[in-house]
């Protein structure tokens, strides 16, 4: 199907792409005069002996970066380290005779004394 205008167009830049936004900046400082300025800036591109290779930055490689993460998750899953896990020490188990009882009643108040017995109290019914 042929275009209807061969003369018109219509672009669209990647605003996640740092070299399209800096070109979206500049096309957009243009004004009215982006047409002009496209104009000039390819026919001096294809014409300009000097013109430089602009870099480019290769595409981003979904399959490479899958496999390194794949990699990753295999070799923390045969080899996790408490570290790695994020896991407290182990911890030591209190005999209710090695409480002191007497300080925890200080820190817990009233209420938290009488919220324990009532709670005792439903383990028992």
């Amino acid at each position: 199907m042929a275009k209807k205008d061969i003369y018109k167009f219509t672009i669209q830049f990647s605003s996640g792409d740092p070299q399209h936004q800096q070109v979206a900046e500049i096309l957009n400082q243009q004004g009215r005069r982006k047409a002009q300025f496209l104009v000039n800036t390819v026919l001096h591109y294809i014409h300009c002996s000097e013109t430089p290779d602009i870099p480019q930055q290769p595409p981003v490689n979904t399959d490479a970066i899958e496999a390194i993460v794949r990699r990753i998750m295999e070799e923390y899953s045969e080899n996790p380290t408490p570290k790695d896990v994020g896991q407290a020490p182990e911890k030591k188990t209190v005999k209710s005779e090695e409480i002191a009882f007497d300080d925890a009643a200080e820190l817990l108040g009233e209420d938290g004394m009488a919220a324990i017995k009532n709670t005792m109290a439903s383990f028992r019914r």
